[in-house]
């Protein structure tokens, strides 16, 4: 295909889009709000709404996440944007594996499997990876950041006319087509309805409605993913600005048997102290990978937690003594874990749960009256294993902006898209989400592979079964530079 000038008038382009309800405002909900406002240039022909569930955004949703190809996509599509989360976040410089001291296990004997220096090693990797993660001035796009304090830049930095049309406490419970064709209205579970729209995008996350109406044409209780039987409970401790608090990030990953722990700190926001999280990763044991041990058995998978909600089923004392024991108990060494959880101000607990990849991302909906289109979990939800949901998220918001903006240029009669073969143009909307699906989906596809394959090996199976071939198997890789590859090809963006 070949993108040229309007030599003549012999096309009618189809409507272009204007009105767009963005259903769900975690990160891809918010990403795709500032693409959409920034790649549309000074015409600002977008009318954004967004809704969400919640009842508002709070700062301490969620634990830390790493920033690396999502970062490069913020640059595309605001430079300020990227400094921004920049500021908020801190420089992650180093990555280490461990694993309990075979021969001598305690809290504070390990053997080391791994240890990586990502400035040196995403310098000297070339190709995309460096093009794509080294800025001019030479600063590494590699950032650790609290998911709550990545949300709040992302909700701060909207232009008034957007953040003023965020609308909580907005639960999708229905998608209708509006009279005379003109779009969809999207009905609510508080009996309000919104609309029209040309456009819904569905940012709603894992259990996602939109996702839901693609596949029925109803929305009852949100299209869930399917569940990995891997859970994994999170402890959140506060930074002190009083305290001499680090100016980088290295995050440690420690196996033991049946389970795994990594432990690290994060950027909280500009001029905030950062925050030290704890993860304890580990087997469902009333399952065997996604399916239940015993059909007959009563055991439930784990909600997949979408809105962050704290554990309140046991008092806070409690849930540091059950997970100090659940560390203890798989031979984790603790002796940098244990001090974050012990000193723990949250604890969070989900189930890792992901979609069928082969599902369609984009759908005519209401008889054709609008499309439907997905973004991030909704699309792709992924297990967590490589760091990549978010950065994920922020290329598909970066992808999908430039397709509707391409899209909106064509129908305007700015460019016509030229069929090598000269047949007929596809002038649709569908051609350009299409686009984007393709764009995106061989990157996500991958990157849930080998996060599925990495979350059920570094456990080292229920009690252990197979610890010491994951120990081998990784001291392994990392020595011949596999564990390097698989960690840089996911972070390199792919846009």
């Amino acid at each position: 295909l070949a993108i040229a000038p309007i030599a003549v008038d012999s096309l009618s382009p189809p409507k272009p889009i204007q009105k767009v309800a963005i259903v769900g405002t975690g990160i891809s909900g918010l990403g795709i709000a500032h693409a959409l406002n920034s790649l549309s240039g000074e015409d600002n022909e977008f009318e954004l709404s967004l809704f969400d569930a919640r009842t508002g955004l709070n700062p301490q949703d969620g634990a830390g996440i790493q920033l690396n190809g999502g970062l490069a996509a913020l640059g595309k599509i605001d430079k300020d944007l990227q400094r921004s989360v920049m500021d908020a976040g801190m420089p992650q410089v180093g990555i280490r594996s461990r694993t309990k001291a075979w021969d001598n296990p305690s809290s504070s004997n390990f053997d080391t499997l791994l240890e990586l220096d990502l400035l040196k090693l995403v310098r000297n990797a070339g190709g995309e990876t460096t093009a794509g993660l080294v800025q001019e001035d030479g600063t590494t796009l590699w950032y650790s950041i609290m998911r709550g304090a990545l949300q709040e830049v992302l909700f701060e930095k909207l232009p008034p006319q957007i953040s003023n049309n965020l609308h909580f406490g907005k639960k999708l419970a229905d998608i209708v087509e509006a009279d005379n064709n003109d779009g969809v209205l999207c009905k609510f579970t508080d009996d309000t309805t919104c609309g029209p729209f040309d456009l819904v995008i569905g940012c709603d996350g894992v259990k996602s409605a939109v996702k839901e109406y693609m596949g029925s044409g109803k929305i009852k209780n949100g299209e869930i993913g399917l569940y990995s039987g891997i859970r994994i409970k999170f402890a959140v401790t506060d930074g002190d600005s009083k305290k001499d608090n680090p100016a980088k990030a290295t995050l440690t990953q420690y196996f033991g048997d049946g389970g795994y722990a990594l432990d690290g700190t994060y950027g909280n926001g500009k001029d905030n102290a950062p925050t030290k999280c704890g993860f304890l990763v580990y087997l469902d044991p009333g399952y065997i990978g996604p399916f239940k041990k015993n059909k007959n058995s009563a055991a439930k998978a784990i909600n997949e937690n979408v809105d962050w909600a704290q554990d309140n089923r046991q008092r806070l004392e409690e849930g540091r003594a059950n997970m100090l024991t659940q560390i203890q108990t798989a031979n984790i060494p603790d002796f940098t874990l244990a001090p974050i959880v012990s000193n723990a101000d949250r604890f969070f607990e989900l189930g890792v749960y992901f979609h069928n990849p082969f599902n369609k991302w984009s759908k005519g909906i209401a008889n054709g009256a609008a499309t439907a289109v997905l973004v991030g979990d909704a699309a792709h939800a992924m297990p967590p294993f490589l760091g990549q949901g978010a950065n994920q998220a922020l290329q598909d918001a970066y992808t999908l902006g430039a397709k509707i903006c391409e899209y909106n240029a064509m129908s305007r009669g700015e460019v016509v898209v030229v069929e090598d073969d000269e047949e007929e143009p596809d002038n649709s909307l569908g051609r350009y989400l299409k686009e984007y699906e393709q764009t995106r989906w061989f990157a996500t596809f991958g990157i849930t592979l080998k996060s599925s394959f990495l979350g059920y090996l570094e456990t080292g199976g229920i009690e252990g079964y197979y610890a010491r071939f994951r120990d081998v198997f990784f001291k392994a890789m990392g020595f011949v530079g596999v564990a390097r590859k698989v960690l840089l090809d996911a972070a390199t963006p792919k846009l």
